[in-house]
């Protein structure tokens, strides 16, 4: 799904075309994680169906994991979590996360997205996914996505049990998606070439969990977490 990205300064992402950007307040959480500061959204929008998004809803815990959280107060409202980087203009590279959570237990209605996304609308905004989601039906499914040529689902494959660890490369004309599960083996792995790949440009990157409200009586789905604990990012050799 579209999401928001791109950054005006140390504490602002700026609105990308069609879509309400987060915006880092006073009061947002910047943090450090991983070796690169982000910044915890604050700003209604989308995606997801409650919009509404929380720095509240992030934190790092004493072992240096992520926690991003859905929370839901007494009258059934929802709040989201979403962090984004300060950093823009990644490239070309080798991006991977360490999911703790085993995603196959999420309600379907949840959605967790791994991605990049600039405020240019070219190349589809440059973005590339991976999501965890049911989108409101099971099984959740880890899903590969890139926008560049138009919205194209590369693959979908459903979530084993366990952590799992989720990885791109980005290199020029070419996507490689590789996912593994708790025993270090391969469980999904797809490519994208041509013009289906976006060009580097100013593109940021982004975590978040959201409410898809995908089918009805998505608004009794309960609250829940995820844990990521690493992340790293390898820019492609010259």
């Amino acid at each position: 799904m579209k999401k928001v990205l791109g950054l005006v300064g140390a504490a602002l992402l700026v609105a990308a075309t069609g879509w309400n950007a987060p915006v880092a307040s006073a009061r947002s959480s910047t943090l450090s994680w991983r070796g690169y500061t982000w910044v915890a959204r604050s700003v209604s929008g989308n995606p997801g169906a409650p919009q509404q998004w929380s720095p509240n809803n992030v934190s790092i815990d004493s072992g240096g994991r992520l926690h991003l959280k859905v929370t839901r107060d007494k009258k059934g409202r929802y709040t989201q979590a979403e962090l984004d980087s300060i950093r823009n203009g990644w490239g070309y590279g080798t991006y991977r996360w360490q999911v703790d959570t085993s995603v196959s237990s999420l309600a379907p209605e949840y959605v967790l997205g791994l991605f990049t996304y600039s405020q240019d609308p070219a190349y589809g905004h440059r973005e590339i996914d991976i999501e965890a989601a049911g989108w409101g039906t099971t099984p959740v499914t880890w899903d590969y996505t890139t926008w560049a040529n138009g919205h194209y689902p590369v693959a979908r494959t459903p979530a084993p049990a366990g952590p799992s660890t989720q990885q791109f490369e980005w290199t020029p004309g070419h996507l490689t998606w590789t996912s593994w599960d708790a025993t270090g083996s391969v469980f999904a792995t797809a490519t994208a070439s041509g013009a289906d790949v976006p060009v580097p440009g100013d593109e940021s990157l982004g975590i978040n969990l959201w409410v898809c409200g995908c089918e009805s009586g998505w608004e009794s789905t309960p609250p829940t977490e995820v844990v990521i604990s690493d992340f790293a990012f390898t820019p492609a050799q010259a």
